[in-house]
């Protein structure tokens, strides 16, 4: 089946809609076939090599035991052996926690469950790891604390300045052992951000330990955490959440920078701030710290379009060669091979496609509007949606 073209700028030189983007959706429903046979072939050969002592490890070999078990939130939903975090404890107590260290050319993230009542100490002793991450700490948490009734993340953090620090409870620990980690977390400020729809904290995290010779210590990092909650498990952002959302990855990206400003506003007159600036100057080797509830489907989403965008903004999926290579599904594989499910959906392997073509028809109007003397606008989110599905006209289901 041939894939509709969709019309791009006729500026000379300018580029132009690129061909992963004008794949119709029964090509792009066979991609995602595949990577899910690739899973499925991944997971079945980390089941035959389990991570023991008796054997080499497959890639794709899980953790096992009890420890383990009980850290979990969903029983199918854990990281590789050979890519996972691992936390600075002491002897006797487990270094689990069910998250992955995920990079994408330059740029590094932490994809993570939610975390459970009983896992509270373990997330905040990965943030307080200066190993692990650096201040000031980006934490993207997608989803609700709740949905349809049921627990999807545990309220790990003060809801108002008015709150009493939360108090970080003492690890569960085998008889004998102590768990000399300690600390609070205090809530400075949360405000409303009307573009994202998101809640934005900031965070102060104190924490008390001991060194390898017994001193103790002290320490506090800052964390920017922010909280979209448009975003039903399973499924994607409709409306102008779509647009919300990619304000958010954006600001995400504007936070994680050595030294930002309090607001995007500062960053240029006139509340003005560039996107293209934003992703470029995020500190790609601080990782961000990306969660839903099981980690995987909204959290992978988030982080393939962050990277995406990265290179589409910086003009790296211009004239790609050869020009039938598909970024969006190499993407999605890249990020499987780190962690199980990344992109769960086949929803929201659809939305990666939907969000770029739009963005990327936006990147082009303006590239016309300013050749042709008007002014170079980004575009209406809006209707750069109503130009991609017309584009997109005639597609098979």
């Amino acid at each position: 089946m041939t894939a509709p073209t969709t019309p791009a700028a006729s500026v000379a030189g300018s580029p132009q809609l690129p061909a992963f983007l004008q794949q119709s959706k029964a090509e792009i429903h066979n991609k995602f076939v595949d990577l899910e046979w690739q899973q499925r072939n991944r997971l079945l050969q980390g089941t035959q090599q389990p991570a023991n002592d008796v054997a080499p490890p497959s890639q794709w070999s899980r953790l096992t035991g009890e420890a383990v078990t009980a850290r979990n939130r969903y029983m199918n939903v854990e990281p590789y052996a050979q890519n996972r975090i691992k936390l600075k404890v002491a002897d006797g107590i487990s270094d689990y926690i069910n998250a992955s260290p995920i990079q994408l050319g330059k740029r590094r993230y932490i994809a993570t469950q939610g975390p459970k009542d009983t896992s509270v100490n373990h997330f905040y002793r990965m943030l307080a790891d200066e190993g692990i991450v650096a201040s000031p700490v980006v934490v993207v948490m997608l989803t609700q604390t709740h949905e349809a009734g049921r627990e999807k993340c545990f309220q790990y953090y003060p809801l108002s300045v008015e709150e009493s620090p939360l108090v970080i409870q003492p690890d569960e620990v085998e008889e004998g052992v102590e768990d000399v980690f300690k600390g609070e977390v205090g809530l400075e400020s949360m405000e409303e951000d009307a573009k994202s729809r998101s809640e934005v904290r900031r965070l102060r995290l104190r924490t008390e330990g001991t060194t390898a010779d017994g001193q103790a210590v002290t320490q506090e990092k800052e964390i920017h955490h922010l909280l979209f909650s448009a975003w039903p498990d399973f499924l994607i952002p409709e409306g102008d959440d779509r647009q919300a959302l990619i304000e958010l990855i954006q600001l995400s990206a504007h936070l994680n920078q050595p030294s930002p400003p309090t607001t995007k506003s500062q960053t240029q007159p006139n509340g003005a701030s560039s996107a293209a600036n934003d992703y470029t100057a995020t500190d790609q080797a601080n990782p961000r710290i990306i969660h839903c509830s099981a980690g995987v489907g909204r959290s992978g989403t988030f982080i393939a379009l962050d990277y995406l965008l990265s290179l589409m903004h910086t003009g790296q999926l211009d004239n790609l060669q050869p020009a039938d290579r598909d970024p969006i599904a190499e993407t999605v594989d890249l990020l499987r091979q780190q962690r199980m499910m990344m992109v769960q959906g086949e929803a929201q392997f659809h939305f990666v496609y939907d969000v770029l073509r739009e963005r990327y028809l936006a990147r082009l109007a303006a590239a016309e509007a300013g050749a042709g003397g008007g002014v170079a606008a980004h575009g209406d989110a809006r209707d750069a949606r109503r130009d991609a599905v017309g584009g997109a006209a005639g597609d098979g289901a």
